[in-house]
């Protein structure tokens, strides 16, 4: 790839989704990790993006969502019960997408140990199914993010995009019927919209606490739900 062309890649991705990794972006535009260090290095002394370690930001990069420690203890009670309804839909045999979400963790812990298949980018819920001897978990690579203990980027996106999944499970930061399901970061919307393209039937968990919030991101309109589990008046 011209030189020019690689460094338009970086900008436009780097604008597009506010953090890159010299590891992605060494594999998807198929150079060495070392030019993709040089690019940046040079990037960077013109002023046009943040060195960090083990990639670069761009200048005006705020991450708005909230880590996963922070979100894994709020409203347990309320998403508890929800979780149950969650259950009530996995069956023996079915290949079910998880996101990283504290929800779709609660719907890890409660799985029964079942012949079935789990694809997910989340670490969390990696682990808890490792226990689980009949559960098969396939495990999305990527760029990992500390924050939300997840897997996130295009390696993620394509890996999932090839697959086709009987159902999946998401959760959000608001919802409501007029203006759909809402997230908080490009990280997280990726993997959503893509979990939901991609299974037959998708499942939106959502304690009382998000109806009628919105956030900086849209994931899709309500009704490209199938099933809404939630505890908020509608």
């Amino acid at each position: 790839m011209l030189v020019t062309n690689r460094v338009n890649y970086i900008l436009n991705t780097i604008n597009r989704i506010g953090k890159v990794s010299v590891i992605n972006l060494s594999k998807e535009l198929n150079v060495s990790l070392e030019t993709i260090r040089r690019d940046l290095k040079q990037l960077d002394e013109q002023g046009e993006l943040i060195r960090i370690h083990g990639g670069a930001k761009n200048k005006k990069y705020k991450d708005e969502g909230t880590s996963f420690n922070n979100r894994a203890h709020l409203n347990i009670n309320d998403k508890q019960t929800l979780v149950n309804q969650v259950i009530e839909n996995i069956y023996e045999g079915c290949v079910i997408g998880l996101d990283a979400s504290s929800s779709s963790w609660l719907v890890a812990q409660a799985m029964p140990d079942f012949r079935c298949t789990v694809v997910t980018n989340s670490l969390n819920n990696i682990n808890v199914l490792s226990e689980k001897r009949n559960i098969t978990t396939i495990a999305l690579g990527g760029y990992f993010s500390e924050k939300y203990k997840a897997f996130y980027g295009l390696i993620t996106r394509n890996n999932l995009i090839e697959m086709t999944l009987d159902l999946c499970v998401i959760s959000c930061v608001g919802f409501d019927k007029e203006s759909g399901v809402w997230d908080s970061n490009e990280y997280n919307l990726d993997v959503k919209r893509t979990l939901i393209k991609v299974s037959n039937k998708s499942i939106l968990i959502a304690d009382k606490s998000k109806h009628r919030k919105k956030s900086l991101l849209k994931i899709c309109n309500i009704d490209e739900i199938d099933i809404l589990i939630s505890n908020a008046e509608i």
